[in-house]
């Protein structure tokens, strides 16, 4: 069965071109476009798996792929079985795909969903312009990426999230806050948390530096060194703001050096992992639904994969989960 690169390759041209010339949104050449059309009819490729799934054209295979940077993360893991718990009352089966920072991989899983080995994708990834113009094309919600439109966006209100670490922070009387973050390489929703805590606390005078590091999907002891190091030149600090793991290294680190949490130190960790609460005191965390998103996520999916309309954006809700780091 021919898919959209089969197509782009008899024409000449990338898939994107290919994407838009069958779908009409976007500008190609008169000539070009009927000539892709025609090859497209000549390979029997059908781009609108959602046109098929109307006219009941199509057996479907009962698997749903999901795309994950990485599953061994604390959040990641803790979505993932709350998705597979969810597909399980759809009567769909999981199929994970940790791709990392491959391309290629991402690509190959949209192969499958034109392929029909995969009915739909819930991707969280770093997508390129071309793979997106695909996922237009079939049943996909993104989890957390900022995809655009035709692709449903499923994330927590990250807004809400940064207001409540600030208004945390600036109440404990925190004078010198650091946010700590790894450094976005895809237009990331959750990016919200940072810029509104930020700007909430600049707003009351309190100091915030963001400090961002390469990666996301370093070993825990890496991880560790860089708050380790962190922590050796900024003895300032009487804030910090980060996610889960960081923050739990950060409270480990402080307590080797005898620093008084939460009296000279404060920590405000995101995510509401259970790592928060393995260690004394046990961190304060703005806290995630992971079973909510998860259950959006699938539901979401759910209307695509039957041809129903859906809403750009869902957002689910935060709360604060207070421990004794504040």
């Amino acid at each position: 069965m021919a898919t959209i690169k089969d197509v782009a390759k008899a024409a000449g041209v990338g898939t994107g071109t290919v994407s838009r010339a069958l779908s009409g949104k976007g500008y190609v050449d008169s000539e070009k476009k009927k000539q892709i059309i025609k090859i497209a009819e000549q390979l029997e490729y059908d781009p609108s798996a959602l046109l098929k799934r109307k006219n009941n054209k199509k057996v479907k295979s009962g698997l749903i792929g999901v795309v994950l940077p990485n599953s061994s993360q604390p959040f990641f893991g803790s979505f993932l079985w709350h998705v597979e718990q969810a597909l399980e009352m759809h009567e769909y089966r999981t199929v994970i795909i940790n791709v990392g920072g491959s391309s290629k991989k991402i690509s190959d899983a949209i192969d499958l969903v034109d392929k029909h080995m995969l009915d739909g994708l819930i991707i969280n990834a770093d997508v390129d312009k071309s793979d997106i113009e695909r996922l237009r094309l079939i049943p996909a919600v993104s989890f957390e990426c900022e995809m655009g439109e035709g692709i449903p966006l499923v994330a927590s209100d990250h807004i809400k999230g940064g207001e409540l670490a600030a208004k945390l922070l600036f109440r404990c009387g925190c004078k010198n806050v650091a946010i700590l973050s790894i450094k976005a390489t895809a237009p990331v929703y959750a990016r919200r948390r940072i810029t509104e805590c930020q700007r909430l606390l600049k707003k009351k005078g309190v100091k915030v530096t963001i400090v961002e590091h390469e990666g996301g999907s370093e070993e825990f002891h890496v991880m560790e060194e860089k708050i380790n190091e962190y922590l050796n030149t900024h003895s300032e600090v009487d804030g910090i703001f980060t996610e889960d793991v960081e923050a739990y290294f950060c409270l480990v680190q402080a307590k080797k050096r005898g620093i008084s949490i939460p009296r000279d130190l404060k920590i405000v960790g995101y995510d509401g992992n259970e790592i928060t609460r393995l260690v004394s005191p046990q961190v304060t965390t703005i806290a995630q639904n992971t079973k909510k998103l998860a259950e959006t996520c699938v539901d979401v999916l759910n209307k695509r994969i039957s041809g129903l309309d859906t809403e750009d954006r869902y957002f689910v809700p935060v709360k604060i989960r207070m421990g004794g780091t504040t």
